[in-house]
């Protein structure tokens, strides 16, 4: 008995995407594509969920705010605390420690104080900047600790050299 046309073109995945956007886990670095219309995902390595929701801030927040999405802050827009986003675009205030795993644009008579950690980084003629900016690679967040680090956390040991420590063989003489 042949199978009916419906049961033939049976796809078991689904179908894929039209719109497809690269992104990666801030825990893991895994990079793996998504859909652009996506609005949270679980890592496929490391099974954490990820939000990608797109944030509008007209008003004063205040606290950790987390997506993977692009936050846009207006010109009455005012950040207050820790940041992780996937870009930045400011018109307004952010104060804290920022970490963006894209862009970082602020427009003019913005003002941002604290601490960035980005890919890159634009301000327009006029932006006020008073923060401590390093633009390198993806920083991946430390969830045990909440810090920031540009790569993994590694447990470092005392090394023995000759039967004895660091600490043994530069002991202070006196």
């Amino acid at each position: 008995m042949p199978l009916r046309p419906a049961l033939a073109a049976f796809h078991p995945k689904g179908p894929k995407p039209k719109a497809v956007r690269t992104v990666s886990c801030p825990h893991c670095s895994h990079g793996f594509e998504i859909s652009s219309k996506a609005m949270s995902i679980r890592c496929p390595q490391c099974t954490r969920p990820l939000a990608f929701e797109d944030l509008h801030l007209d008003s004063k927040v205040q606290g950790d705010v987390s997506t993977m999405g692009t936050v846009h802050l207006g010109d009455q827009g005012e950040m207050v605390g820790r940041l992780i986003c996937g870009q930045l675009e400011s018109a307004g205030r952010v104060d804290g420690k920022v970490v963006v795993y894209g862009g970082v644009e602020l427009q003019a008579d913005s003002l941002a104080t604290g601490q960035l950690n980005a890919r890159s980084f634009h301000a327009h003629p006029g932006a006020t900047v008073r923060m401590a900016v390093k633009i390198g690679p993806k920083p991946l967040v430390s969830t045990a600790t909440g810090t920031v680090t540009t790569r993994p956390l590694q447990r470092t040991g005392r090394r023995i050299v000759g039967g004895m420590t660091n600490a043994e063989r530069f002991k202070p003489v006196g």
